[in-house]
């Protein structure tokens, strides 16, 4: 792109007209001869239009010395009246245009700066044909006529022309069949018949928009079909059948796999526990599976399963494992007697005969009593889990169980109070057996990161900054009990309606700056606050469902609808937002958490139905949105460092770990 400068001009010329001058170049108007002189002295301007009249000596002095320089830049004189045209003349400006003449001046210009480039493009032209014609491949080029302006002797041997029949045919009359016009798309490795009914095959194909005036135009390069190019285009389109066939098997494999899995307390705070989950599978198939499910009487039940090998033998085992636990604890919560241990002895049971001899299936079982505060578990092969206490202290609770085997399978169940303990961490071998950055195992690690972890994804960042990859599949439950320690609180209750809702977010910042946090942490965290006052406000307050406000938006009325449903003198109005913000210290890890809880009095949602799928690393799975929007739960989730909600979904809980 050419840079010219306009000197002293009442003329616009960035509004230029005609369309090669606008394409292959840049105006920038300067008034001053001083700062002409700097904008030289800076360099990257190929040529300067002086306007007649408004251009004095002292310029044209410069300019004159200017011109001794090879390098100086191109200069042109815009007669915008009468002037004295010597003065121009004797610095060494000898092109001069009016307006009737100005885009052909401006061409001059241009043609004249870039003469040199224009040469050495048609020496390297030159060079390109002669290499076309050592390629056993047909080359042709056409010109912006349409007409072919180059073929190579590989061409005109495949086509079986002469170069006096290839120069007076178009594109459409040297092939019958090609999948594009005017040589305007791209085709890899297409079959096409040319006029004589011989089959070729288009490798490539080029287009490249020039000014009208260049003649280079579309390049295509074929080959003729033989058995080998045949034999290569079945094999592609087989793969290309593979690899669909594969995506196919995936998705409906996610599907399945999703069906399976029953995860009721991801994302939720139980009693005084709030539940996180991960899960990050090599592939979709793979060995770990997890399943979670809320008794309805205070307790939670939990289990890993990490069956032997990857891939789809152990997807098998793990699909099996899991479908058959679901179904003795549904069954058992619809008869009001679940108890751990007889679970365990029909699992165990069931299982054992669908082993083969040689396989081991690896687990862990527990269940939280909030009742009694108290864990049970019994694991199979599996680490220990991770208990952090309210000291800071870090313990191993083991069972003495063996991997689950075709011939062997005994059970224990172990319990352990929870009354000291500030967190716990269930996890299979994947996590401890990722390799760091100085290719030890995480295994020794992993209990001081686990004690510095406010949450789920605090933890993750320090496993993160220290691991470079796995090679197995890493699940895990992050359990961390609701803060002791609370140094700061306010709580206040606004109505439902916009105007409300800014004045909660105005205290809820407020709160914040009282409490010194870092005004950057403040603006993210403020923008997670406003969605979920919104979705209180929408979804809990107004009974707003997801295709209900799909409809509204559709209809532009959306915004009209949220204001009369919250005028004052509405039913809605009166509901009440409760919020209650409080800055509390973690003794064992030393954190500070700031923690804002929202409540409305709508009848709320299915949380496991969003969290089920973001306990996923990465956003490994699509989502379907078709029935459950998330959208902002989803966006205040990459937010912040926590995000919990209360059974019925009425009540969230916003967590910000503070650096």
């Amino acid at each position: 792109m050419n840079r010219i400068v306009i000197y002293n001009s009442k003329v616009n010329f960035c509004d230029i007209s005609d369309p090669f001058c606008r394409m292959v170049a840049e105006y920038e108007q300067i008034s001053g001869t001083q700062k002409l002189i700097n904008r030289l002295k800076a360099g990257d301007v190929d040529a300067v239009v002086f306007d007649a009249e408004g251009t004095d000596d002292e310029c044209l002095a410069y300019i004159k010395n200017l011109n001794l320089s090879p390098d100086a830049p191109k200069t042109a004189v815009y007669l915008s009246g009468s002037s004295d045209l010597r003065r121009f003349a004797e610095a060494g400006i000898n092109n001069f245009f009016t307006d009737s003449s100005m885009h052909s001046g401006i061409k001059q210009l241009i043609k004249a700066k870039s003469s040199k480039y224009a040469s050495l493009m048609h020496r390297a032209v030159g060079r390109m044909k002669e290499l076309a014609e050592c390629v056993e491949h047909g080359i042709i080029v056409f010109d912006a006529a349409g007409k072919v302006s180059f073929a190579n002797n590989a061409a005109k041997a495949i086509l079986e022309l002469t170069s006096a029949d290839l120069n007076s045919r178009t594109l459409n009359e040297i092939f019958l069949m090609h999948p594009y016009s005017n040589c305007n798309e791209r085709c890899d490795e297409q079959p096409h018949t040319t006029c004589k009914g011989r089959e070729l095959i288009l490798s490539s194909t080029l287009t490249v928009t020039r000014d009208n005036e260049d003649t280079t135009g579309s390049i295509l390069i074929f080959y003729p079909v033989s058995a080998s190019s045949i034999n290569r285009q079945k094999e592609l389109e087989l793969l290309k059948y593979q690899e669909r066939y594969h995506s196919t098997q995936q998705t409906a494999a996610f599907r399945k796999q999703m069906l399976v899995i029953k995860d009721e307390v991801s994302g939720t705070k139980g009693s005084r526990f709030f539940f996180e989950t991960y899960f990050k599978p090599l592939d979709i198939m793979s060995g770990d599976i997890y399943g979670n499910m809320n008794l309805k009487d205070g307790r939670y039940f939990l289990y890993i399963i990490d069956a032997m090998g990857k891939g789809l033998s152990a997807s098998v085992t793990a699909l099996q494992s899991s479908s058959f636990i679901n179904h003795a604890v549904e069954l058992s919560i619809i008869k009001n007697d679940f108890e751990m241990s007889k679970m365990l002895s029909s699992f165990l049971h069931y299982i054992r005969d669908r082993l083969m001899e040689d396989e081991a299936l690896c687990a862990v079982f527990a269940m939280i009593d909030t009742n009694t505060d108290t864990i049970s578990v019994s694991s199979f092969g599996m680490p220990p889990i991770l208990a952090c206490m309210k000291d800071g202290t870090v313990q191993k609770l083991r069972t003495p169980n063996m991997p689950i085997m075709r011939f062997m399978a005994v059970k224990e169940v172990t319990d352990f109070s929870l009354k000291d303990v500030d967190k716990l961490l269930i996890y299979s071998d994947g996590l401890t057996e990722s390799f760091t950055r100085d290719g030890s195992l995480y295994n020794e690690r992993l209990p001081e990161a686990f004690r510095k972890a406010a949450t789920k994804k605090h933890l993750l960042k320090m496993v993160n900054s220290d691991v470079t990859h796995n090679e197995d599949d890493i699940t895990f439950y992050f359990i961390s009990s609701e803060p002791s320690e609370i140094t700061a609180s306010e709580s206040f209750r606004v109505r439902s309606s916009t105007s409300q809702l800014s004045l909660a977010a105005e205290k809820i910042s407020a709160f914040m700056e009282a409490q010194q946090i870092d005004h950057s942490e403040i603006s993210t965290f403020e923008f997670a606050v406003n969605e979920m006052l919104m979705n209180a406000l929408e979804h809990g307050s107004l009974g707003i469902s997801f295709r209900q406000k799909q409809e509204l938006i559709r209809s532009g009325i959306y915004d009209e609808f949220i204001e009369q449903r919250t005028e004052e003198t509405s039913d809605y109005y009166n509901k009440e937002i409760s919020i209650l913000s409080h800055i509390s210290v973690n003794k064992a890890s030393g954190n500070r958490l700031l923690t804002v809880e929202i409540s409305d009095t709508g009848t709320g949602f299915n949380v496991p139905e969003i969290f089920k799928f973001n306990s996923f690393d990465g956003n490994l799975f699509r989502i379907e949105t078709k029935e459950y929007n998330g959208r902002g739960i989803f966006i205040t989730d990459n937010l912040v460092d926590g995000l919990f909600y209360s059974d019925t979904g009425n009540t969230v809980h916003i967590v910000k770990v503070i650096e």
